[in-house]
């Protein structure tokens, strides 16, 4: 059997692992138990079938993403397995589509000009140069929609978030890194109560994880909470209704600091205390947070206390970047 890593091919001895192989040659592939316990060894595979017991332990979300510990491979098929490098690799994409929700946030949609694999939920990097770049969170579902969708809040003397609301314009080519994150939907269990709740654009992974879970034939209950400080900020309120209206398991649950539409019945209730309200058995919910990180952890420690699983707590908190 064979691999193929660094842009080479490597043959493995009968019943050698991928770790022992790469050691072989050469390769510091960080190691320390060689029994799968500390997980040092992690490694992602592009191609080929990667061994159920290479993946004991890790999460489907990982599992998904083709992860699996070296220590413990043993390929029956060839497998191509990816560098570090690979990870940092650039992509172009063409913006075919700069729109503004609201003064404060843009939508913006790009075309990559090659194959481009990601979750919804995920996090792509745009660059503005070869130093300065930006994380923001995929909106957009595979086999769905034709392109990726970011919700991008213009930060005050914010670098990228400025050029692209003010420089950036249709048809301009942009350069993006790899998909990375484990914040997206995983099918194994589509009877389950899905918790969505995020503040601010932390809305954006949210939508594209509960039109996935739509798009894959979840069955389950899926609530969806968006916080704001006023009703302007519900930036797609009415989408989100005419969702709610379409599909009989989605329940969409707005939560604002300031009701500044007397006119619309919206809760002030505040959303870390919301989450407590809108879904029954915490412990059997799988659980998605997304936004502001003060608002993410102290929602993550409620839910928690109130009896929800870590291990279906899905967390990524926005960290402002300092320019």
């Amino acid at each position: 059997m064979h691999i193929f890593f660094d842009n080479k091919r490597f043959e493995l001895e009968q019943e050698q692992t991928v770790l022992s192989a790469l050691l072989d040659q050469g390769y510091d592939i960080p190691n320390i138990c060689r029994a799968g316990a500390c997980q040092s060894c992690i490694m992602q595979a592009t191609k080929g079938e990667i061994p159920s017991e290479a993946q004991l332990g890790l999460k489907e979300t990982l599992k998904l993403q083709g992860y699996f510990l070296a220590c413990c491979c043993k390929p029956k098929t060839p497998l191509h397995i990816i560098d570090d490098a690979k990870k940092h690799e650039h992509f172009s994409a063409t913006v075919i589509h700069h729109t503004l929700f609201n003064d404060n946030i843009l939508c913006l949609r790009l075309k990559p000009l090659s194959t481009f694999n990601y979750h919804a939920g995920q996090f792509i990097t745009i660059w503005k140069n070869n130093k300065i770049g930006r994380n923001y969170s995929l909106a957009s579902v595979v086999n769905t929609d034709a392109y990726i969708e970011l919700h991008i809040r213009r930060v005050d003397k914010g670098i990228v978030s400025n050029w692209l609301f003010d420089e950036v314009k249709l048809n301009d080519t942009l350069q993006i890194q790899a998909a990375m994150g484990n914040c997206f939907y995983t099918p194994e269990a589509p009877e389950q109560t899905l918790l969505l709740a995020g503040t601010g654009t932390g809305l954006a992974p949210l939508y594209g994880i509960m039109r996935d879970a739509l798009q894959q034939g979840h069955r389950g209950e899926i609530h969806l909470i968006h916080g704001a400080i006023q009703t302007k900020d519900l930036y797609m309120h009415k989408t989100l209704l005419d969702l709610q209206s379409l599909y009989k398991q989605f329940h969409y649950h707005a939560s604002v600091l300031q009701n500044d539409n007397k006119q619309c019945s919206i809760s002030t209730i505040p959303i870390d205390e919301q989450v407590l309200n809108v879904a029954n058995n915490l412990p059997k919910c799988k659980i998605y947070l997304c936004g502001a990180p003060d608002i993410v952890n102290l929602m993550k420690n409620k839910l928690f206390l109130a009896g929800a699983s870590t291990k279906n707590i899905f967390a990524d908190p926005f960290i402002a970047a300092s320019n």
